[in-house]
């Protein structure tokens, strides 16, 4: 009796080990299939995109527009993105329509405009802007605009923030397209191919998608090149950019009257501090304004009491955010203007504010007092064109450079500061207008203290 007893007891016990070890072994399965699933889930966080539609018809043009929309944890970020996306397709549109208006074009051109999610990842998204154009009956074209955006920041990414840390990536990048031409037999200029910071790039499995323009007897081409990243002497970088300090939308102006055929993109700096906010937008308003009615004015005039028969006048104005970190927000506009003649005027006007104070900043504010900025900045100017020269003799005898001035024309750029000088200063109008970055580590030992970190 006893032995049945101690039977049925162990026999208790091991029913209840092996109760808990089921229990416990089904507690870790769900706590491990947990942390599988948090982890999956982190580690594709899907950004969602929709799109808004639309239809643009007006003289001889018809524009059918699929709009991006991206959302995302960020907020700042997704707004960032979105505004620039919406800017710069909203520019091109309003662009063609002017061009239709000026051309006085009879026949129909067709435009749609649409996306592609080439890219996404956790911190990463590739939006591809698709231009399908079509021009009476047999003329097609297609281009391509690509951004890649930082979801952390909503900067955008450019060439040199996946390779930058390659130094040779752009020669890398160039000697793989040339040998490509070569041995497909491509009708291309190798002499065009030029690779920068503001080259065209699509991430695409296992490389980059390079997209170069070309004009061909008179016509865009577009081309495309698939670089493997296996080309590059080191491992493309983790995307590391900086947090922006303002929001930059736009309100764009749009003129066409008897006189004058206009359009104004005017930047609306939106920050934490609305003060600031209000004035300098108060100020970059006024500047591009007070063009526009100069403008508008001479044509006036002109229109009035000299000619009726000749086209209008066209004033635009256009802006790029050159800089949205480290307290520093840099912004240049670009005024634009043709009265009739051989050439169209344009001047680029650069806003480098100091989102500390809102104090928008001289060339000199940027170093210390009796350091012989000047010269050193005209040495690296110097030496930029020589080597221009050196490597392209067309470019000997074009630059009569001789001194910068105290404050000359400049804007900032990551860790540069880009001197720039306007038509004809120091170089005939087919040079546009000169640009040389000076970088930081040229200047560094004359810089403010405040200024050092955020040239960086």
């Amino acid at each position: 009796m006893n032995k049945k007893r101690n039977i049925r007891v162990f026999m208790s016990l091991i029913c209840i080990a092996l109760l808990s070890l089921i229990l416990l072994y089904n507690t870790e399965l769900v706590d491990i299939s947990s942390k599988v699933k948090a982890n999956i889930v982190d580690s594709i966080k899907i950004v969602k995109v929709t799109e808004e539609r639309s239809k643009i018809e007006c003289k001889n043009l018809s524009i059918t527009v699929r709009m991006p929309k991206l959302y995302c944890d960020n907020k700042n970020a997704e707004r960032y993105i979105n505004s620039f996306i919406r800017n710069n397709i909203n520019s091109y549109i309003n662009h063609k329509r002017q061009d239709i208006e000026l051309q006085n074009n009879k026949q129909k051109t067709n435009i749609l405009l649409e996306y592609n999610l080439a890219f996404q990842s956790k911190d990463v998204i590739n939006i591809v802007i698709v231009k399908e154009t079509k021009s009476g009956k047999n003329k097609f074209s297609t281009n391509k605009e690509s951004y890649v955006f930082d979801l952390k920041t909503g900067q955008r990414i450019y060439i040199d923030n996946l390779l930058g840390e390659d130094e040779n990536y752009k020669e890398l990048i160039k000697s793989y397209i040339n040998k490509t031409i070569d041995e497909n037999k491509i009708d291309i200029d190798k002499n065009l191919v030029i690779i920068d910071k503001e080259t065209n790039f699509i991430i695409v499995d296992g490389g980059l998608s390079i997209i170069l323009d070309q004009n061909k007897d008179g016509k865009m081409r577009e081309y495309e090149f698939k670089v493997p990243y296996d080309v590059f002497n080191n491992k493309v970088k983790s995307i590391n950019t900086k947090n922006i300090i303002a929001n930059v939308d736009t309100q764009t102006i749009t003129q066409n009257n008897k006189y004058i055929n206009s359009i104004l993109n005017i930047p609306i700096i939106i920050s934490s501090n609305k003060d600031i906010d209000k004035e300098l937008n108060y100020k970059i308003r006024k500047d591009i304004m007070d063009f526009y009615n100069k403008v508008y004015e001479s044509a006036k005039n002109y229109f009035d009491n000299v000619d009726v028969s000749k086209d209008k006048f066209v004033a635009n104005v256009d802006y790029e955010v050159k800089k949205n970190s480290d307290d520093i927000l840099s912004i240049k506009v670009t005024y634009h203007q043709y009265s009739g003649g051989a050439h169209e005027d344009y001047e680029d006007i650069s806003y480098n504010i100091d989102m500390r104070s809102g104090r928008i900043l001289k060339l000199s504010d940027l170093f210390k007092p009796n350091s012989d900025y000047i010269k050193v900045i005209n040495n690296e100017i110097r030496r930029q064109i020589e080597e221009l020269v050196k490597n392209n003799k067309e470019y000997e005898g074009i630059y009569q450079f001789e001194s910068i001035e105290k404050d000359n024309k400049f804007y900032i750029e990551d860790n540069n500061i880009v001197i720039y000088f306007d038509l004809y200063k120091i170089a005939p109008f087919a040079a546009g207008i000169p640009e040389f970055k000076i970088n930081n580590s040229i200047i560094s030992h004359m810089l403010k203290e405040e200024y050092l970190e955020i040239l960086k």
